[in-house]
């Protein structure tokens, strides 16, 4: 299920995964008002389902998240889950611990924490078909935003990608774009990039490049202007990783290459 968003950052839309079966489950909430959940309950009615049962959401960027209240609404029963942080506002949330197996559908889902684009981000791995459902982790033809603002982290990035990598999941069903039908090519392609970024961000340094908005006129030159405050958010994550590394220093908003 699908529903458009005003926004090219996420090719315009954002899709959740109804499971059908002993527990109908939605697999992340957007913000798609009355005519979604009208969808939602015609699918479940055609499939011969009862009421949904679970909402599972991958993260709390309001795409995600944003329609929640309205399923509330029309499925008093509906359980929501989601990994800590939980939400101040109704519905009342259940907290994913750890990374246990859920019942979704007629089907067994691993929720793993997978961290970098938000720090409560989780992917849900169907062992028994080798489908991921992917959240943001990945998108079909474009990279991912790190929001380092707002509890992004590029190192736990990196991390979740090779803990995803050595699934070997046959199928990522991210929650914007195509279905991604080699997920090892794209996360290896995706880790090289990072790593070639972070080489260039490091060339920039050198070149007297010292600021995250500089960073992003040379780095991102190119980019939509809608685009460029998440580009900024990615440079800064890079910016961050490399101090941690040791690599980089800052004073105020100046970034510099750490002396020998």
């Amino acid at each position: 299920m699908t529903v458009p968003l005003a926004t090219s950052y996420t090719g315009g839309s954002v899709h959740a995964y109804l499971l059908h079966g002993r527990v109908p489950t939605l697999i992340d909430a957007p913000p798609g008002g009355a005519s979604f959940v009208a969808a939602l309950q015609a699918s479940l009615s055609a499939a011969g389902d009862g009421p949904l049962a679970q909402v599972i959401v991958t993260h709390a960027h309001h795409d995600h998240i944003g329609g929640s209240a309205a399923l509330h609404a029309a499925f008093p029963a509906v359980v929501f889950r989601k990994r800590a942080p939980l939400p101040d506002a109704p519905p009342e949330w259940t907290a994913i611990d750890g990374e246990p197996m859920l019942t979704a559908g007629d089907a067994q889902l691993w929720a793993l924490h997978t961290p970098g684009h938000a720090v409560d981000h989780t992917c849900l791995f169907d062992v028994h078909s080798g489908v991921l459902f992917g959240g943001d982790l990945a998108i079909n033809g474009s990279t991912v935003s790190i929001p380092a603002d707002s509890g992004g982290g590029l190192r736990q990035y990196l991390r979740s990608l090779r803990a995803v990598l050595e699934l070997q999941p046959r199928l990522l069903l991210p929650a914007h774009g195509e279905p991604i039908t080699q997920p090892a090519s794209l996360l290896r392609g995706y880790l090289s990039h990072r790593m070639a970024r972070e080489q260039q961000v490091l060339e920039c340094l050198a070149a007297g490049l010292d600021t995250a908005d500089r960073l992003v006129e040379r780095l991102y030159a190119a980019l939509a202007a809608d685009l460029q405050g998440a580009a900024r958010q990615t440079v800064l994550a890079h910016l961050l990783k490399l101090e941690e590394d040791g690599r980089i220093e800052r004073t105020g908003e100046s970034w510099h290459l750490r002396s020998a």
